[in-house]
């Protein structure tokens, strides 16, 4: 992931960041169907390269299971919305 990406995401206001991906998670997990479930393995391939890409700081353990259980999460959703 690029660094140039990685500080613009930086600073840019949290609450608009946090607003923003928070409307685009909740639009795709109401997405029906198998375009539902495309739209969510995507977004859990993007949280993860997130989680990737940030790894190398440091962090208690506790936190790096909340930052990988988000990914695996929509991972799991997204293969849900495929038999729904």
């Amino acid at each position: 992931m690029s660094i140039r990406l990685l500080s613009w995401l930086e600073r840019l206001p949290k609450v608009a960041v946090f607003l923003s991906v928070l409307i685009i998670t909740l639009a795709i997990l109401m997405t029906p169907g198998t375009a539902g479930g495309v739209l969510t393995l995507v977004l859990a391939a993007v949280a993860g390269l997130f989680v990737y890409a940030t790894w190398a700081r440091k962090l208690p353990a506790s936190m790096r299971i909340a930052r990988m259980a988000i990914p695996i999460a929509l991972g799991v959703l997204g293969v849900i919305k495929f038999f729904l």
